[in-house]
Parts: structure tokens; C-alpha cells; sequence
């Protein structure tokens, strides 16, 4: 997404990436690209009461 267009999603935010959700087949490789890179949730101990 090197030449994908940024913007700004309200005042005072940082740069985002903006991505055309009318471009199916280009999101469907966006998504399955971030979901090889983002790491599962680790499970969370239980609190004994």
C-alpha cells in the first residue's frame, strides 16, 4: 500500500491509510496480508476468588 492514498479519520489523529472498500478483490488481499502480521490474543489466566 506504498501508493495507497492517507488521511486523516477526525481532527488531531494521525495519518491512516485510506482503502477503497469498492475495490473487493484488493481488500480481501489487504486483510489476508494484516491477518498473517497481527499475532493472536494470548488467552488471559482466570482470577480465583
Amino acid at each position: 500500500m506504498k501508493e495507497a492514498e492517507t488521511g486523516y479519520p477526525y481532527k488531531g489523529a494521525k495519518e491512516h491509510y485510506v482503502l477503497d472498500i469498492d475495490n473487493v478483490e484488493f481488500c480481501k488481499e489487504i486483510v489476508a496480508k494484516v491477518e498473517e502480521v497481527t499475532p493472536l490474543p494470548k488467552p488471559r489466566k482466570k482470577k480465583e476468588k
